[in-house]
Parts: C-alpha cells; sequence; structure tokens
C-alpha cells in the first residue's frame, strides 16, 4: 500500500549505543508517568505510530529489514534501555550507517515477551540521547 502523494514517507530511527536508563535514572519515575505501555509476545510484530518515541523497558526486539531482491536483514537487536523513533521525513533512502530505515521495509519484532514504553514526538527531546 502506497502513501497519499501528500504524505512524507516513515523512518525507523535507533541509536546502538543508547543506554536510556543509566543515562536518565532521574527522570525514569516522571516518564513513567507520562508513558504508553505496549506489552508485546514472544515474536508479535510492533506496528508503530507515526510519529512516536520508543523506549525498551523491559526484554530485547529484533529490527530487520527486507532488501528489494527479498532479502531479510537484521539491523538491530535492541535490549532495555534502547530507544527507537519513528518520524516522517523528508529524505527518504536507508542510511544503514545512521541508522535511518524507510519504515515500509522494517520489521520490529519481540523476541520474549517485552514491554516498550511509547511517547509522543518531542517527549524525549531534553533528554540525553
Amino acid at each position: 500500500m502506497n502513501a497519499p502523494m501528500n504524505m512524507k514517507p516513515a523512518a525507523l530511527i535507533f541509536g546502538r549505543d543508547d543506554h536510556f536508563f543509566v543515562d536518565n535514572a532521574n527522570r525514569v519515575e516522571e516518564l513513567e508517568s507520562r508513558r504508553g505501555l505496549l506489552i508485546l509476545g514472544p515474536d508479535q510484530i510492533l506496528h508503530p505510530l507515526v510519529p512516536r518515541h520508543y523506549i525498551v523497558r523491559k526484554g530485547k526486539v529484533r529490527i530487520s529489514q527486507f532488501l528489494d531482491d527479498g532479502r531479510e536483514i537484521t539491523r538491530a537487536v535492541l535490549q532495555a534501555g534502547s530507544v527507537f523513533s519513528t518520524q516522517e521525513t523528508d529524505h527518504p533512502g536507508d542510511k544503514p550507517a545512521a541508522d535511518l530505515y524507510i519504515l515500509s521495509r522494517i520489521v520490529i519484532m519481540a523476541l520474549a515477551e517485552t514491554e516498550l514504553w511509547s511517547f509522543p514526538e518531542k517527549s524525549l527531546d531534553d533528554c540525553k540521547m
């Protein structure tokens, strides 16, 4: 399914070395009161909202990309404390070195029971990431 002509493509961005709960330990309680809670079962696929921030609170999430030739590549396995975001982009195209991928080519799957915290756009802008 293609996006309407006036919509920008959506992208997924993640940081491989994020340690959110270490870097923001003093903010966890505050953010917990404002977060949306998502519980995923093993092998459950996440269909993320755009734009949104997600923090892996417990468990692991695999981010895979489908290439044009049909191959699937695991780009990352994110653990507790990892952050990923979805956003609209003016620059369509995957940039693996920047950990930015077109969302329509990505599968986000829980590897075991997983808890994600979900936040609206800009909610985490004042957090170190």
